[in-house]
């Protein structure tokens, strides 16, 4: 038993020095995110009052296309996927930069990093869906198919 314990002891020590050298921004951790004092986040629970309050608000779903066609959307809302890059930073520039927006991913971590790039390109009005999707899902809101 001793004679495979020490093996994996070393293995175990390496694996974890080599992750812990990886360096900020590489493709094994995600882009660290500070997201501005001007972006807030909006429960599930708010948002129909926030459509009622401001009907011109624009609700950005930053999931891929796939995920929004297994586990279903917001109604109306306009998909922007993550992972589509540049070309999604592109759509967004184009955007009314004036109306207020929601952007939400499944959790919420695509969804901050698209909220801070929508910030650095003029947006003003900007939140987070509090939670993503699977939060809006199991707070019983509407979910289109």
């Amino acid at each position: 038993m001793n004679s495979l314990l020490m093996p994996a002891l070393l293995l175990f020590g390496l694996c974890t020095a080599a992750f812990a050298a990886e360096p900020p921004g590489s493709p094994l951790l995600p882009p660290a995110v500070v997201v501005p004092p001007e972006v807030h986040e909006i429960a599930p629970e708010q948002v129909v009052r926030q459509l009622v309050d401001h009907p011109d608000t624009v609700i950005i779903d930053v999931r891929t296309e796939d995920e929004r066609h297994t586990r279903g959307y917001i109604l109306n809302s306009l998909n922007y996927d993550y992972f589509h890059g540049q070309k999604t930073l592109d759509a967004l520039a184009r955007l009314d930069k004036t109306k207020p927006c929601i952007v939400h991913c499944a959790i919420g971590g695509r969804a901050q990093f698209i909220a801070v790039q929508m910030h650095k390109l003029g947006f003003k009005d900007l939140l987070l869906l509090k939670g993503g999707f699977n939060a809006w899902a199991a707070s019983g809101q509407a979910i289109a198919k």
